[in-house]
């Protein structure tokens, strides 16, 4: 009995490779003949465009009589029809390469046809052998513990994703608020430098108006991104606040004092932004590292625990 399903299971295996093959193989035929297809559109206008040039040769014209004339025709026709002739060639090889192609890619059809339900038959007598392995006295708790080890790590890599994605999340908000406050920044330089006004300044404020609300989406996302963290007893410590702008002194008491004293403040705002940005995508990077080494455990992990519900015996 064990023996028996051990040799059904890896027959099962390799017509399941087989087919991932066939799939693979009938994916790039796919590709190759769209690809053998436009090229052979374009070797059908080239031959059609030599076959022209050696027409307008053989017909009567004034062109004509003067190439006989300097006696330069029939070079001229000869070079023509060897030109014509290499289309010619260039487009039979086309053909019967895409000809082999579809042939190829009919074969491959057989074999999906074949293998077809390959998948399933595996993952049928995996079934069956893991519920077998379950009743057998030794092996029943060496599964458990591969597949409660697994199923841990499935965990980790799960907690790890979500804080990276809500660190992403913070990062986005952040760039745009990064975005708005330098150019509002450029905005204030202009009103600092005399070339600013009402429409200038209104334009600036728009701008700072934009970056606060990134920068409270930032925050609010950053309340996310604590949790996702602390899942992973680690923190981050990182809140802007650039609510205090002056705006209205910048409206109604334009001037250099006061163009100098809200330039500072976006200034001041807009490093925040950037040191926060340094911090969360230092974390970032770490977590997407640490979830590239979590995914790459857990899946072999699985292949390990997959070979040896393959190998093992029942008798034991």
């Amino acid at each position: 009995m064990s023996d028996e399903l051990r040799r059904r299971i890896m027959e099962a295996k390799e017509r399941k490779f087989r087919l991932y093959k066939a799939e693979r193989r009938q994916g790039e035929l796919q590709k190759a003949i769209r690809e053998q297809d436009k090229l052979i559109i374009r070797l059908e206008v080239e031959l059609e465009s030599e076959q022209l040039d050696v027409d307008n040769l053989t017909r009567l014209s004034l062109a004509n009589l003067f190439h006989t004339i300097l006696r330069t025709k029939e070079e001229q026709l000869e070079l023509e029809r060897q030109q014509a002739l290499a289309a010619a060639l260039k487009l039979q090889e086309a053909r019967q390469a895409l000809s082999a192609m579809e042939k190829e890619l009919i074969g491959i059809g057989n074999d999906l046809a074949d293998y077809g339900r390959a998948e399933q038959e595996y993952d049928a007598l995996m079934a069956e052998k893991v519920q077998a392995l379950r009743t057998a006295p030794y092996s029943s708790g060496q599964l458990l513990r591969m597949e409660e080890n697994i199923a841990d790590q499935s965990v980790h890599v799960m907690e790890i994703g979500e804080a990276l994605s809500a660190g992403r999340s913070v990062l986005a908000a952040l760039e745009d608020a990064s975005a708005c406050l330098d150019k509002a920044e450029n905005w204030g330089k202009w009103d600092m430098w005399g070339g600013g006004g009402m429409i200038s300044t209104h334009i600036k404020h728009g701008h700072v108006d934009d970056a606060k609300q990134y920068i409270s989406n930032a925050n609010r996302l950053m309340q996310r991104f604590h949790s996702e963290l602390a899942d992973l007893n680690r923190s981050v410590d990182i809140h802007i606040d650039i609510s205090g702008l002056l705006k209205l002194a910048d409206y109604w008491f334009d001037g250099l004092i006061v163009d100098w004293v809200v330039q500072g403040r976006i200034q001041n705002a807009h490093d925040q932004v950037l040191e926060a940005l340094h911090q969360i995508r230092s974390v970032t990077r770490q977590l997407q590292a640490e979830h590239a080494a979590a995914e790459s455990s857990l899946t072999a992990m699985k292949a390990k625990c997959t070979a040896w519900i393959e190998q093992s015996s029942l008798d034991e």
